[in-house]
């Protein structure tokens, strides 16, 4: 009962994430279905962000292997990550009555900056020659750091990109390009 409960669910939610990105749907903007891909993506909804692309871009690259690219560890940080990250649609322009291009821009954590106040700030103190001391010693300045980001904020860098998108069947599809040159 409960295993057929669990498969229902799933059933469920697999046709809610089609019925998104689904071919076959009316007429969508460009600018809904950029959105969709990237909110997606971003979240780490990989599936759901596969099915937002061209069908070219899907028989190119199959969903096993676009999932295994983006594999993580799924530690805490993986999990929440896109909490951290934002991104907004900057410009759409349709280029013809079937394809269109977009300007996206995303805010995203600048690790380099992170680990290198850190890495600085630890290189350049003196460390303590007991064991115990320098746990106190670590504890004390990752504890500074984490206060720092909390009350002011991650640092972060902003990445523009340009996005293609083409319409198939009534409804707008990102173009990845893996599909190019293709037979």
């Amino acid at each position: 009962m409960r295993r057929n409960l669990c498969r229902s669910v799933l059933l469920g939610v697999l046709c809610a994430v089609a019925a998104a990105c689904a071919q076959d749907s009316v007429d969508s903007r460009p600018e809904e279905a950029l959105s969709r891909y990237v909110s997606a993506y971003l979240e780490g909804r990989y599936e759901e962000a596969w099915q937002c692309l061209s069908s070219e871009d899907r028989e190119a690259k199959s969903l096993e292997a676009y999932l295994e690219e983006r594999k993580d560890s799924g530690t805490f940080l993986a999990r929440n990550l896109h909490r951290l990250v934002s991104h907004d649609i900057l410009d759409v322009t349709r280029v013809d009555e079937n394809s269109a291009r977009a300007t996206v821009e995303v805010r995203i954590p600048d690790f380099r900056v992170v680990v290198g106040e850190v890495s600085g700030a630890m290189e350049a103190a003196p460390w303590p020659a007991g064991a115990l001391e320098n746990v106190s010693f670590v504890r004390r300045n990752v504890g500074a750091f984490e206060q720092k980001y909390q009350t002011r904020g991650i640092p972060k860098r902003t990445i523009r990109e340009t996005v293609l998108l083409v319409r198939e069947n009534g409804q707008w599809k990102v173009r990845a390009g893996w599909g190019r040159g293709r037979n």
